[in-house]
């Protein structure tokens, strides 16, 4: 019994080895899935949309920028983002105690300028009288007029000083010029605000957002289809499953470049133009948020109930099937291979078709074919099925 062990075992391993190579040769020469040599698509009806495409970024309708006239210490900060204001309403305060200071001097200074005028107004009336008496000279009454209209003239200059001095410090105090909300702020108590050169920006308060708007770049290839008053609908990743929509407000020119730029090395220059469209949309629901990105397509033109097949069937070639001479090189014509009676397995009939309009999706027939008509859109490969098990 011993003896004959190895030979049971190597007639075990010579038939196992004998059905595993036939399984293996038995699932290559098998047909993955007979019914789908060809991925197929039905020739249907139904609306075409033809439309240029862009990306652009939600923002208010109307903003205005809340700045500081003076520089000084905030000492007190009264709103935050996102909270509605009403015209007139604390926004923020400055420390006054510099602009006080200021203004007690200005008025000191106006009450010694009245004094002196008022004391140069006596000595010239004086010298008047004098002086139709012959009492003193000329060179003196000219010389006491003189006085008096330089008191005058010093008099407006403190009048006007002790003015200013008052609206610096009611500018301590930043109040909002409108009725909206706050959808940006850039001051905190303690910070210093320095407008020496230019007023920095504080808040900036939207009008009103439920009137939004989207800015997005148009090629200047596509500035010829588009034009002002023009349905749009977008789409944002906040909200996949919502189209929203809107009207091309107003198209903007691009900035024309001055003499210098034009002459700049031609690698630091763009060789095509963006003009920006203004589309205005209605936020009633509040849905939209400043500075979302808008998935943008203004709609060209609008075709109900044509023949559609997808683009793919176009870039079908079956090398195996002998296709007709090209009838010129007409980009509205093309060829499609068109399945017989359904059979997947079969070989497709090469069909002309006369193409339409495109919306980089589907297209639309004029002639060829007929509603319910199998095309082919593609040959699937041992890939598409994914791999292949044996057992």
């Amino acid at each position: 019994m011993s003896r004959a062990a190895p030979g049971w075992r190597t007639f075990a391993l010579v038939t196992v080895g004998v059905v595993v190579v036939a399984v293996v040769l038995s699932a290559a020469k098998k047909d993955p899935d007979p019914a789908a040599r060809y991925t197929v698509s039905r020739v249907t009806r139904g609306d075409l949309v033809q439309s240029v495409r862009t990306i652009g970024q939600l923002s208010p309708w109307s903003t205005v920028e809340v700045s500081s006239q003076i520089s000084g210490l905030v000492t007190a900060v009264a709103v935050d983002f996102n909270e509605p204001v009403k015209k007139g309403q604390l926004l923020a305060r400055i420390d006054p105690s510099t602009y006080e200071q200021k203004l007690r001097q200005a008025r000191a200074d106006l009450e010694a300028a009245q004094a002196n005028h008022r004391l140069t107004e006596l000595r010239t009336q004086r010298l008047r009288g004098l002086r139709k008496h012959d009492l003193v000279t000329q060179q003196e009454y000219d010389d006491s007029e003189a006085l008096f209209q330089q008191s005058h003239a010093m008099l407006l200059t403190r009048q006007a000083a002790v003015e200013n001095a008052r609206v610096d410090l009611e500018r301590c105090t930043i109040t909002s010029p409108i009725d909206g909300v706050v959808i940006y702020k850039q001051v905190e108590v303690g910070k210093t605000v320095v407008a020496s050169f230019s007023a920095p920006t504080l808040f900036v308060i939207a009008q009103d957002l439920r009137k939004m708007r989207v800015i997005a770049p148009i090629n200047e290839v596509d500035i010829g289809q588009v034009a002002v008053g023009q349905p749009v609908t977008f789409t944002v990743d906040a909200i996949p499953d919502h189209t929203f929509e809107g009207r091309l407000a107003q198209l903007r020119s691009p900035y024309t470049p001055s003499e210098k730029q034009q002459s700049a090395p031609a690698g630091q220059q763009s060789t095509i133009a963006n003009f920006d469209a203004v589309i205005e949309v209605n936020n009633k629901d509040s849905l939209l948020r400043p500075s979302l990105t808008a998935n943008v397509s203004i709609i060209i033109d609008r075709h109900r109930d044509v023949l559609l097949i997808p683009n793919s069937a176009l870039r079908v070639s079956l090398p195996e099937i002998e296709r007709p001479p090209s009838a010129g090189t007409d980009n509205s014509s093309a060829t499609v291979y068109k399945l017989r009676d359904g059979n997947r397995n079969g070989v497709p009939e090469v069909v002309r078709v006369t193409l339409g309009v495109s919306d980089r999706i589907s297209t639309q027939v004029l002639s060829g074919l007929k509603p319910g008509d199998e095309i082919v859109t593609g040959v699937p490969t041992l890939r598409d099925y994914g791999p292949q098990r044996p057992f």
